[in-house]
C-alpha cells in the first residue's frame, strides 16, 4: 500500500515507516512483531507478574532485525501517539491494519468503521441508565466480547466524554478477542487513551470471562491497562478483595443446649420426644 493513498499526515508517515522496515520480512510478521513490542513496552511498566517471560519475547523479536531496522519500531510508536494526540477518537491501528491489507484473505478480518461504532455507542449508551448505575456503586463496566482493535470501546469512551462522565474514574473497559494480534492492538489503544480496564485473549464462546468483573483474570492471557493501576481503581479492587475475604469467614453460631435439655424444652419439660405420627 502506497503512503500517498492513505489519508492523514500521521497515517501516511506510519505506512511509509512500516513499509521501510525489513523489506524482506513478511508484512504480517512485521505487524505482529510491532504490536507485541508496543504492548510489552506498556504492560511491563505496570504489571510485573510475567515480566521475565515478556522481556524474553521482546528480546526474541528484537533479535530478528538489524539495529537500523529495529529503530523503525520506536518511530512507529511515536507516530501512533501523535496520531491519537491529534485525534483521540479514532481506531488508528484498525485503520492502518486495513490500509496495509492485513485483514484480507487468510485472516478474514474486516474492522467496523469508526463512524458506525460511534453511532452504535450513541444509541446504546443511555445517559439516565449510566448515571443511575454510577450513583449506585460508583462505576460501570463497558464490555466488548469481540473487540478487534477496540473501535467500539473507543467510541464508547467518546460517548461518555460527551455526556460529561469521567470515563477514567467511572468506567471499566473490558475486552476480549480470540486473535492475540488484534487484542494487543485494542490493549495498546485503550492504554494510550487512558481507559482503565483489561483485554483478555481467548475464545468468547468456549472461554467466556467469568467471575468478578472488577478484578478480571489472573492468568497471562489478561492484560491490564496502566490506568487500571490508578489510585481510584486500585482502591476499588482492594475493597472488593477485602469484602470477599470477609465473606469467607464463617459466622460464629451460638452453642446449642445439650440434647436432653433441648428435648425437654420441646415437650414442655415432660422428658418425652414428640413424633410426627402422634
Amino acid at each position: 500500500m502506497s503512503a500517498n493513498t492513505v489519508r492523514g499526515e500521521h497515517a501516511r508517515a506510519f505506512v511509509k515507516t512500516f513499509n521501510g522496515i525489513c523489506q524482506w520480512n513478511n508484512p504480517w510478521d512485521r505487524w505482529n512483531d510491532m504490536v507485541n513490542l508496543f504492548a510489552i513496552s506498556i504492560v511491563n511498566q505496570v504489571d510485573t507478574h510475567l515480566i521475565e517471560e515478556r522481556e524474553e519475547t521482546y528480546r526474541r523479536i528484537a533479535s530478528k532485525y538489524k539495529p537500523e531496522e529495529f529503530k523503525g519500531f520506536p518511530k512507529l510508536f511515536l507516530q501512533l501517539v501523535m496520531a491519537l494526540e491529534a485525534n483521540p477518537w479514532q481506531d488508528f491501528l484498525g485503520q492502518m491494519y486495513m490500509e496495509l491489507e492485513m485483514g484480507s484473505k487468510g485472516h478474514g478480518q474486516c474492522f467496523t468503521p469508526f463512524n458506525v461504532c460511534r453511532a452504535m455507542a450513541n444509541m446504546s449508551i443511555q445517559e439516565s441508565l449510566v448515571r443511575e448505575q454510577i450513583n449506585k456503586k460508583g462505576w460501570i463496566s463497558c464490555n466488548d466480547c469481540a473487540c478487534g482493535a477496540g473501535a467500539t470501546l473507543i467510541a464508547a469512551a467518546e460517548r461518555f466524554r460527551d455526556l460529561g462522565i469521567n470515563y477514567q474514574e467511572n468506567v471499566l473497559f473490558v475486552a476480549q478477542d480470540l486473535d492475540m494480534t488484534v487484542a494487543m492492538m485494542c490493549y495498546i489503544q485503550l492504554s494510550l487513551l487512558g481507559c482503565p480496564g483489561y483485554v483478555h485473549i481467548g475464545d468468547t464462546l468456549t472461554e467466556p470471562m467469568a467471575g468478578d468483573t472488577l478484578i478480571g483474570g489472573s492468568d497471562g492471557n489478561t492484560w491490564y491497562t496502566p490506568m487500571y493501576y490508578s489510585a481510584t481503581w486500585c482502591g476499588r479492587v482492594i475493597a472488593r478483595r477485602l469484602d470477599q475475604c470477609l465473606r469467607r469467614i464463617p459466622e460464629r453460631k451460638e452453642a446449642e443446649p445439650p440434647e436432653p435439655e433441648r428435648k425437654e424444652a420441646e415437650t414442655g419439660g415432660k422428658g418425652m420426644q414428640l413424633s410426627i405420627f402422634d
